[in-house]
């Protein structure tokens, strides 16, 4: 009988902190310390990842590690610009909520592609506008990609790493992806910033789970 075929992933070492331990202990954190982050720490990271739920159980969505000390200037360069030009303003040269990724040692890029199920393509089909609504209100894929990055940021922080799950950056999507080679389908949808935490502010509070729950 022939051997039963397992999937092999890269999995965090034994010993670490419990998932809901991890929850309550994970935090945004937007100082880091420049200790660079071994390739299999981050492995472990997306390994994580790939356990979230995804529609369709379709993975739409891929990791660009940025550690090269020369591109993640170049991409904080890139956003200062942009948000100059937008605020009219010059760039301080400060490290900001927009450009705190390039402060990490490493910013990893999320990329992600458009994703359609059987339901979408039968709106498509019959009722156009409520596809529109649901591809801008409900986007399964993109519910899939956020996901996958709560995942990577718990796994993050079970390790003893900080992160910040950044939008900002954005401003500058068009021009951040083109510096880095992403072309259509793909697009960068997210920007993490991932390193040993330098400082920790204080966890926001978060409401008691019976204030936000209601049963029927």
């Amino acid at each position: 009988m022939p051997a039963k075929r397992t999937r092999k992933t890269t999995e965090a070492p034994p010993g670490g902190i419990g998932l809901f331990e991890a929850m309550k202990g994970r935090r945004s954190v937007r100082r880091f310390q420049k200790d660079p982050v071994p390739r299999e720490k981050i492995l472990a990271m997306v390994a994580a990842a790939l356990e979230a739920p995804r529609a369709g159980n379709v993975r739409n969505y891929r990791f660009l590690v940025v550690q090269e000390p020369e591109l993640l200037s170049r991409m904080r360069g890139i956003v200062d610009e942009v948000l100059s030009r937008i605020t009219g303003k010059p760039a301080s040269g400060r490290i900001t909520y927009q450009n705190l990724f390039a402060a990490a040692p490493v910013a990893v890029c999320v990329l992600g592609t458009p994703y359609e199920s059987a339901t979408d393509r039968q709106l498509r089909a019959v009722d156009p506008e409520r596809h529109r609504i649901r591809r801008w209100q409900v986007n399964p894929g993109l519910q899939s990609v956020a996901a996958a990055v709560t995942q990577f940021l718990l796994a993050a922080h079970a390790l003893g790493y900080g992160t910040c799950w950044m939008t900002g950056p954005l401003a500058a999507k068009a021009e951040l992806e083109s510096a880095l080679s992403v072309t259509p389908p793909e697009e960068l949808l997210t920007v993490i910033a991932l390193g040993v935490p330098d400082t920790l502010a204080p966890k926001p509070s978060r409401e008691p789970a019976e204030e936000i729950t209601e049963f029927r």
